[in-house]
């Protein structure tokens, strides 16, 4: 049995160098996830009892259109942000100090030009925007877009630190985040509302940066002795992938913008407040995903430069999440019940047990998808784009036409194709060679 499971996680390779990669990888992913998740008990504190108890219903179906705002309009920095990962963990590898340095300067100056232009933008929209979703046009809105667009630029961070394997930065800066955004909430909340929830959201990101900044300080300060475009040589190379993750980059866009827009506008404000509740408990798929893709990430890109094979610590990854994630489905499907009717504010959300389970199951799914683009992309294979574009494209012109949908309508529909995706994934992984 025990030989099996090291068969399943990667960790038996005859190859001693295989083998350590393989360890340091299942080491590292062991440690941020252990960090993070302490991180989500204290954010599950903010969001299930502190956000419910000052902000009703109705506004609570706001919160998730008005974030992917932001993000929509922070696609060009999402899309540098993977391309700079990319290089900047091949670099990181080859030893090349020059170009690692001149990269992360560069990369910098580029996105805080990028996020100007998204916040001119976002001025000129809002007021179209809140008069959509049905929500006051007041600073909240503002500060919501800016916290998509921080949540956007967060990122860059966090990818610097995952490409220079900087994961006890991530770590410690995840960890002082979470507290300070619970007391932040309780503060802000009762006297500010909605504006209050985007400031204490926002406070995570920046203290992340703030670490990111403290830690990756030297390397910026040499970087004044690198050539201007170091990379040049490697901007042929650094198009052409930038060119592959803009188009999934973009699927991913329409899809959550269509999703959380259409649930605001075409739901009822009590089943769009309930999907924002329920979402809450479905996303720890997608942290837990998240947590695994950003160790796997730069580990996929080492062996992929060194000729080694990252396929069964990629395997051993997914098949973690899926079985974390059918825990957490069955989980909430038992003990949310008693969890909703005992917490302040949340007794109107009895009922839902079922389409949150049912919600968990589909991010799982999604997040499985997610681990098979990051590992193939960190190889530069972006075959997946073949099933991946015209599912979503799909997908979001049904879900816009549907004729008054109800929840479970669109959670079907997003099973079905979380589904192919997911399946289309295990198909186009046979293929992938060391």
């Amino acid at each position: 049995m025990w030989h099996l499971i090291r068969q399943l996680l990667g960790l038996a390779p005859a190859d001693p160098a295989q083998r350590d990669l393989t360890l340091a990888f299942w080491r590292n992913t062991i440690g941020v996830f252990i960090a993070l998740r302490v991180a989500d008990l204290l954010n599950a504190i903010t969001g299930l009892y502190v956000i419910p108890l000052y902000l009703p219903m109705e506004v609570l179906g706001a919160v998730l259109p008005l974030m992917q705002v932001g993000a929509v309009l922070a696609i060009p920095v999402s899309v540098f942000t993977l391309t700079f990962t990319r290089h900047l963990c091949a670099y990181a590898v080859a030893g090349d100090s020059v170009r690692t340095r001149g990269l992360l300067r560069d990369a910098l100056v580029a996105t805080l030009m990028t996020l100007c232009g998204a916040l001119l933008l976002a001025a000129l929209l809002m007021p179209w925007i809140c008069a959509i979703l049905r929500v006051p046009y007041s600073a909240a809105g503002y500060l919501a877009v800016g916290y998509g667009l921080l949540a956007a630029f967060t990122p860059m961070a966090w990818s610097a630190l995952q490409a220079l394997r900087r994961f006890g930065t991530l770590s410690i800066g995840t960890l002082i985040g979470a507290p300070i955004r619970l007391i932040a909430m309780i503060l802000l909340l009762p006297l500010c509302g909605l504006s209050g929830y985007f400031i204490g959201q926002s406070l995570p990101p920046l203290i992340l940066l703030g670490a990111a900044w403290i830690t990756l300080a030297p390397l910026l300060r040499q970087s004044r002795t690198a050539p201007l475009m170091a990379w040049r040589n490697d901007l042929k190379p650094m198009l052409r992938y930038a060119g592959f993750i803009t188009l999934g980059v973009l699927a991913a866009a329409l899809q959550g913008a269509v999703i959380t827009f259409v649930i605001r506008h075409r739901l009822s404000d009590d089943a769009s407040g309930a999907y924002y509740l329920i979402s809450r408990f479905a996303e720890i798929a997608t942290y837990c995903g998240t947590t695994l893709a950003t160790v796997l990430f730069p580990f996929a890109v080492e062996a992929h430069v060194r000729g080694l094979s990252s396929n069964r610590f990629h395997g051993g990854v997914t098949l973690c999440l899926l079985l974390l994630g059918g825990v957490l489905a069955a989980g909430l499907y038992w003990w949310l019940p008693p969890l909703l009717a005992h917490l302040p504010g949340l007794s109107p959300y009895l009922g839902y047990e079922g389409a949150a389970a049912y919600l968990t199951l589909i991010t799982t799914l999604n997040a499985a998808s997610t681990l098979h683009f990051t590992h193939t992309a960190a190889r530069d294979r972006f075959t997946y784009l073949t099933f991946v574009l015209p599912l979503t494209l799909i997908l979001s012109a049904t879900l816009y036409f549907l004729p008054s949908p109800t929840l479970f309508q669109i959670l079907h529909l997003l099973f079905g194709v979380a589904l192919l995706q997911f399946i289309g994934c295990l198909i186009d992984a046979r293929p992938t060679s060391a």
